[in-house]
């Protein structure tokens, strides 16, 4: 077991774990595909739009019919086509006439033009021209939006409520997604009372870290398998482990009972069911009795320190880059964002900074907030992201450039 690595190395290590790991795939239909991430390719089964329409109610012309027009002659009306009438039924040529047309109605190979009604008068059998639009004004060319065959929505893709239109326009009915990893929680301390239990009493506080854990795993797309709390005991914690690993968690995690204390049974409750361990400690701050191991059965560990914010940075960030890995997805990327005020820091520890992002004469600024300490849960209320500073970064100026992620990985879209 490696000690006190750094963030880069931390993640490294959770990702060579998870290179080989993919969660299964199965193939659900298109509504319940909305916020799962695409397995494969998704590929249009039909093009968009299916045929030659029209984009306004109006009349279809040739070229030889609207030349007429526009020298005043009146232009014979041979028939209607509507939206939902086959192409199978249009006019072979234009010999008998233009063709009265809707809003989405095919419109016949020969055609050139659509003039609309406005720009049109009737005459005895026919129509008038006031006015023509140019050359293929108003006519939506079969597969211009979307080519049957191609790939409209690649792997590692989340499924957003806006990919439903032209998924489905596309006839596209089922999407092949990646499993919901499955997730098991604990929080520990005999001295947390758990919210539906009444006002903690002397010595006591309430159980914070597992309904945030429960909350933001749910919000990565988890299925929560076990969500409990665990006492001060060795034998507890055993039981936990042997639980998660019962219920076939792809990951498993703990808050709290991560340091050197005479209570913190994860690490020998770890060694008792024979885990690999395989970090203890990053040079970081919040956060840094961050435990990383593996279970037997191959599941993944996660042993977070129980201070509240170390518990929601280690979650945000480390929890977050495995479950990304295990469904095949890039790592998330930062936005560059320039500081809005001098920051003091010192080399040799990461830091991640309660941040929140303003905007500024010269675009998006962000400033770290105050009350950076990992007990101090005010500023998660203000915040909208987090500085994130590599300990080999020392103390920077206003304006200069910095790596910012928002508070919730679902806060920007996943092209980020």
């Amino acid at each position: 077991m490696k000690s006190f690595v750094s963030m880069e190395e931390a993640f490294g290590l959770i990702g060579a774990e998870i290179q080989e790991r993919q969660t299964p795939v199965e193939r659900v239909s298109l509504t319940l595909a909305v916020n799962r991430y695409v397995a494969e390719p998704v590929v249009a089964q039909l093009s968009i739009p299916p045929h030659t329409n029209s984009a306004r109610d109006g009349f279809a012309l040739s070229a030889e019919q609207v030349t007429r027009g526009q020298r005043g002659e009146s232009v014979p009306v041979a028939m209607e086509i509507r939206a939902g009438d086959s192409p199978d039924q249009l006019p072979v040529d234009a010999s008998t006439g233009c063709v009265r047309i809707m809003t989405g109605a095919p419109v016949p190979v020969w055609a050139t033009h659509i003039v609309m009604v406005e720009d049109t008068e009737t005459v005895d059998g026919g129509i008038r021209l006031l006015r023509v639009s140019p050359e293929g004004a108003w006519i939506r060319h079969a597969g211009s939006d979307i080519a049957a065959g191609d790939v409209i929505l690649a792997a590692g893709r989340r499924v957003l409520p806006e990919h439903v239109q032209a998924l489905a326009s596309s006839g596209v009915t089922h999407v092949a997604v990646h499993q919901l990893p499955k997730v098991a929680v604990c929080s520990t301390g005999e001295e947390l009372v758990q919210l539906d239990e009444g006002m903690p009493g002397p010595g006591q506080i309430y159980d914070s870290n597992r309904p945030f854990m429960a909350a933001m795993l749910s919000n990565f797309g988890c299925e929560l398998v076990l969500n409990t709390h665990v006492g001060d005991t060795l034998d507890a914690m055993v039981h936990y482990i042997e639980s998660a690993m019962a219920a076939q968690a792809d990951l498993v995690v703990s808050s709290g009972a991560v340091s050197m204390g005479n209570y913190d049974f994860v690490k020998p409750a770890l060694e008792a069911v024979g885990a690999e361990l395989i970090f203890h400690k990053v040079t970081q701050k919040p956060g840094k009795p961050l435990l990383f191991a593996k279970l037997p059965n191959g599941a993944l560990y996660f042993g977070l320190p129980g201070n509240p914010v170390s518990t929601v940075v280690n979650c945000r960030f480390y929890v977050h880059y495995a479950l990304t890995g295990l469904q095949q997805r890039p790592p998330e990327n930062p936005l560059k964002l320039r500081l809005a005020h001098d920051l003091e820091k010192q080399e040799g520890l990461a830091l991640f900074l309660k941040a929140v992002v303003k905007r500024g004469k010269g675009g998006a600024l962000v400033e770290a907030l105050d009350g950076q300490e990992s007990f101090e849960t005010a500023p998660l209320l203000k915040m909208n992201g987090w500085i994130v500073l590599s300990e080999h970064v020392g103390s920077m100026s206003a304006g200069d450039l910095v790596s910012f992620f928002p508070a919730s990985p679902r806060g920007l879209p996943d092209i980020f």
